[in-house]
């Protein structure tokens, strides 16, 4: 009978290619053998894995087999070659050592990468799951979840699938999380390996369609075994009898921090892949939102302007502040009052609300006769009639991408909602939201991040129990930072709506003017004092100064030239949260709606070809430079 020390394919002592010198035998698994080593001139410990020769002699005659799973350990080492991440392991060295065996020598094939004396991310995790211990659970997703979304978003970069995710092929390196175990990663700068190692993997972390067929897994596998794992650290450890390859939600939530984290999950572990997270990038974000205490960092990151600081007179400041007065005044001075709600009956309404009680629907639109090219909302904002019409919708709009549809008319606000018009807001319904850490909640939904939207511009403040807006020069600037569900609750606050996809894409591509076709410029009204401005409004793009696309967040609202609609800023600095109506797969059912962010800084990871842009987001993301505007039905037109 074989003895344990014969089954091994080295001894303690022995010394491969006069580098390494074997001190201890760490394990065994699948066709591979791992032991602690020393390296000799560099005087430190190193891992080995080697091919075992058990698992060669095992194969005598199977060349087919031993040959895919020679290029199956091959490929482990070319793409752990490829990462340098401090929550990656790295390798060192690759190499062959001849080895005895009974009729002679056999060539072993090794790699040599660090050596985690540590254990595995299975050792932080409890049996029985964290639930409903808040605190420890927001602990260790920040120790040791967030930094393996870190490493595997550098896999990710590099066009790196791990294919076999789970809390044993994470090592503790003195507490750092440190992804490894390779051997089913698939690089795009890599050939694909043969079909017979397309069921493998871990069954409780493989996403349905990695069971199905290994080779056509992209990233989102991953995601789904992320999601797995906050599963069973929340919920406890899997067991034999947990189905595989389903979505998985939590038994319990009954806070609204374990509900956010359920939802996260439940998106994560989708069965239909592309009901997931798009990538790791929106799944960290998520995760981030969910773990806020202190300011949360926005996912669309905005390019900062790190010239010399300009320095400024006070004469110059107040000059500039005072422009800027005038022209909030003139503004609000100009709007119409025709075909508008009357102010008089705005206090009590004012006292209602306060009270709880939230407004009804917009006062109804006469039926007969063309509707009125503008009207005031009961936020007391304009809103400019677009009228309806055909429109061909982008390639890349989802199934209607690329065909012609019908847009019914409908008003869409000016402008977007200002910092004041949403600080009124909150102090309307004051009572039903919570500020926490700079994060405005109402139940379980995130509406606002408060703090600096970036630096040196933080807006709006909470201060004695009331939201005011900083500064009075940037009341009349766009709402930034606001959530989807931020968004969605002012527009139902006041009787309104969202945007769809198509009604914004119509407003844009049918509302451009002659000037769009090349570099716009503010309105002339605004041009003078431009120049004056850029420096008081810092930070700013470094792209071309003038330009409306590149016009500083804190711009007022009013300074943007209008288009043939009447309709500024629309696709220009900021984006916009709007809807979007996704049809089942099941012609049962009725669309689903998504939340979207159109134009702005989607405009980096949108549309193809250059045009406006549409990236459905998730609804309690904010970020930086999106903001939103409302629209209201149009009654049609009898003639």
């Amino acid at each position: 009978m074989t003895s344990k020390s014969e089954s091994k394919t080295f001894t303690i002592g022995t010394v491969i290619n006069d580098k390494w010198v074997i001190l201890e035998f760490i394990g065994r698994g699948g066709m591979g053998e791992v032991y602690r080593a020393h390296q000799l001139n560099l005087k430190r410990d190193v891992a080995i894995k080697v091919i075992s020769k058990e698992w060669v002699r095992s194969l005598e005659g199977n060349t087919i087999e031993a040959s895919a799973c020679l290029e199956r350990f091959r490929r482990e080492v070319e793409v752990m070659a490829q990462i340098r991440h401090p929550n990656v392991i790295q390798i060192f060295d690759h190499g062959f050592v001849q080895v005895p065996k009974a009729d002679g020598e056999t060539s072993v094939e090794y790699m040599v990468m660090e050596y985690i004396p540590g254990s595995t991310l299975r050792s932080t995790m409890s049996d029985e799951g964290f639930y409903p211990e808040e605190d420890r659970t927001r602990e260790w997703l920040k120790d040791y979840f967030m930094p393996v979304l870190e490493g595997v978003h550098a896999l990710h970069e590099a066009g790196i699938v791990h294919r076999d995710l789970k809390p044993e092929n994470i090592l503790l390196d003195r507490g750092r999380p440190k992804i490894a175990d390779f051997g089913l990663a698939r690089s795009c700068q890599l050939r694909s390996m043969t079909q017979s190692f397309d069921v493998k993997g871990t069954p409780p972390y493989m996403s349905p369609e990695h069971f199905m067929d290994l080779k056509r897994t992209d990233e989102r596998a991953d995601i789904y075994a992320l999601g797995k794992i906050i599963y069973e650290a929340i919920a406890g450890k899997m067991g034999p009898d947990t189905i595989p390859f389903k979505s998985a939600r939590l038994p319990e939530a009954d806070s609204p921090f374990f509900r956010e984290l359920d939802l996260i999950l439940q998106q994560a572990t989708a069965e239909e892949k592309t009901e997931r997270f798009s990538s790791i990038e929106e799944f960290r974000e998520a995760m981030a939102a969910a773990l806020v205490r202190s300011r949360q960092k926005p996912s669309i990151a905005r390019q900062t302007f790190e010239g010399k600081k300009l320095r400024w007179k006070a004469t110059t400041i107040i000059a500039v502040l005072l422009v800027l007065i005038g022209l909030v005044a003139l503004y609000l001075h100009e709007r119409p009052h025709i075909d508008s709600p009357q102010k008089t009956s705005a206090p009590g309404s004012v006292q209602k609300l306060e009270n709880g009680q939230e407004p009804g629907e917009p006062p109804p639109l006469q039926s007969t006769g063309p509707p009125p090219a503008r009207l005031q909302g009961k936020d007391y904002d304009i809103m400019r009639l677009v009228p309806g019409g055909e429109i061909t919708l982008p390639q890349d709009f989802g199934p209607d991408g690329g065909n012609s549809v019908k847009v019914k008319s409908f008003y869409m606000n000016e402008t977007p909602i200002t910092n004041q018009q949403y600080v009124d807001f909150l102090n309307k319904v004051v009572s039903r939201v919570r500020v926490e850490s700079d994060v405005v909640r109402s139940n379980d939904q995130i509406w606002l991040m408060l703090g600096e939207v970036t630096r040196g511009y933080e807006p709006i403040i909470f201060r004695d129990g009331r939201f005011q807006v900083k500064n009075a020069a940037h009341s009349a600037c766009p709402i930034l930072r606001v959530t989807g569900y931020g968004a969605l609750a002012y527009v139902e606050f006041y009787g309104l709506r969202l945007p769809t996809a198509r009604e914004w894409l119509f407003a844009v591509t049918k509302g451009k003017l002659q000037s769009d076709s090349s570099s716009p410029t503010p309105s002339e009204s605004s041009q003078g004092m431009m120049g004056e401005m850029q420096g008081h409004m810092q930070p700013t793009s470094p792209s071309a100064p003038g330009t409306e696309s590149d016009m500083p967040l804190m711009t007022p609202v009013i300074m943007f030239e209008p288009n043939a609609f009447g309709v500024r800023q629309l696709n220009k600095n900021i984006g916009e949260w709007g809807t979007k109506f996704n049809q089942s797969a099941d012609p049962k059912k009725l669309p689903q709606t998504a939340y979207v962010v159109m134009g702005g800084p989607a405009r980096s990871a949108g549309a193809t070809g250059g045009g406006p842009s549409v990236v459905q987001r998730n609804p309690w993301e904010a970020f930086e430079e999106v903001g939103f505007r409302c629209v209201r039905d149009a009654p049609e037109n009898p003639n």
